[in-house]
């Protein structure tokens, strides 16, 4: 685990309180991070979710879905949910909650999450894993315009939070940003993964950057 991931933790409270239990590992699907289990606490999760209207009442629409399931077995309901990976990678994903009697998952929501520690405006930095950078381009298509260079190590900022994530028709990711520099202000599309699960080409950067 990072020196950031860990300054993270510490930020969000999870030791303080909040007791999550997760599924086995081999049980995570590519993109995600395993299932944890919700445990009554009155500690907050470690994510925000709920950005809109439509956002928060498709949740209220799945408790209410739950409690009524949950009322006619006459047994204890479990509740769970999960993050996407890009969560922890740049701040903002998705989560998936579903609430299940036994072993049996009744119904599920998903919608757009954040870290619940990251404050607008927040900073990634460029870390790819193929190349010295990241193009970034008008549009989000690899076939678009290039407007500029993204070296590693370069600090950018997501225009929004959650931050403005969008897939294009072969699965790869795009994040819209700006660069900041005391002469120019590019705004544009770079590539966050070549898909869901691939390897994320940016970081949080760290507290003390």
């Amino acid at each position: 685990m990072t020196r950031q991931m860990l300054s993270l933790f510490k930020q969000l409270g999870v030791a303080g309180g909040l007791i999550l239990l997760g599924v086995p590992a081999a049980l995570a699907e590519p993109g995600w991070r395993d299932w944890q289990k919700i445990t009554g606490s009155n500690e907050p999760l470690p994510h925000s979710a709920g950005f809109s209207n439509l956002e928060l009442g498709g949740y209220l629409e799945y408790e209410d879905r739950c409690a009524q399931a949950a009322f006619a077995a006459q047994e204890p309901f479990t509740y769970w949910y999960r993050l996407s990976d890009l969560v922890w990678e740049i701040g903002t994903g998705e989560v998936e909650n579903r609430c299940q009697e036994g072993d049996k998952v009744v119904t599920t929501y998903s919608s757009r999450a954040t870290l619940r520690a990251i404050d607008e405006p927040y900073c990634l930095q460029v870390n790819t894993d193929v190349g010295s950078g990241l193009r970034l381009r008008e549009e989000r298509s690899v076939e678009s315009r290039q407007i500029g260079f993204l070296p590693n190590g370069t600090e950018i900022f997501p225009l929004s939070l959650p931050a403005s994530i969008m897939t294009d028709e072969t699965g790869r990711q795009w994040l819209l940003m700006e660069q900041r520099s005391d002469r120019t202000q590019l705004e544009g599309w770079a590539s966050i993964s070549s898909g869901i699960g691939e390897y994320v080409n940016f970081r949080l950067c760290s507290p003390d950057v």
